[in-house]
Formats: structure tokens, C-alpha cells, sequence
């Protein structure tokens, strides 16, 4: 599967909803293949000179953030799939975190 690492740099990302539970579709919460770790899904607004666009981040774990809150996706990849004639990229990160916690890591 292939993967593409998205550069946030001048990007701003705001909670459009808070982190849901990643649910199969026989309503049973995704986990990690790796870690076992329960997934979540939270949708962010994406804001850069481009534009808006609205995206949904899958993560390990649920972040500890609420709609509205200024935010920051730490290893978001892309990850471009297809089954049969549909198509989409999917979005995966490490964690999400508030914008403050890098600008309190750089002080």
C-alpha cells in the first residue's frame, strides 16, 4: 500500500468534529493492526492558501480535543485506495494535538 507523507507546514487544522469511534461495518470499533490500540476517526477543517477542505484523520487512540480547537496532525500520511470503480485517499496520523502544544515545545 502506498503512502504519502503530507507537509503541514503553513496549514491551519481545526476540529470540525470531535474524534468518533472507527466502526466495520457490523458496528465493532477498528483497532490497530499493530498495536491492538482502538481507532478513531476526527474530522478537521484544512486551511491554506489554497483554501478550505474538510478532512477525516484516522488515529490511534481518541484525541484529547473538542470541536473548534485550533489542532495539529503529527505524521499525517495520505494514503490513496480503490475498490472497483470507487476511489478516495484516506487519511492516517499519528496523534492530534493542540496548535499550542508545538508552539509551547519551541519556546
Amino acid at each position: 500500500m502506498a503512502t504519502i507523507k503530507v507537509d503541514t507546514t503553513g496549514t491551519r487544522y481545526t476540529v470540525g468534529a470531535a474524534p468518533r469511534p472507527k466502526n466495520d461495518m457490523d458496528g465493532r470499533q477498528r483497532t490497530d493492526r499493530q498495536t491492538g490500540t482502538p481507532l478513531f476517526t476526527t474530522q478537521l477543517v484544512k486551511v491554506d492558501a489554497e483554501g478550505a477542505e474538510i478532512l477525516t484523520i484516522t488515529t490511534p487512540g481518541a484525541p484529547q480535543v473538542e470541536q473548534g480547537a485550533e489542532v495539529r496532525p503529527v505524521g499525517l500520511i495520505a494514503i490513496p485506495w480503490q475498490q472497483g470503480q470507487r476511489a478516495g485517499v484516506a487519511f492516517k496520523a499519528d496523534r492530534i494535538e493542540p496548535a499550542h502544544a508545538q508552539a509551547s515545545k519551541a519556546s
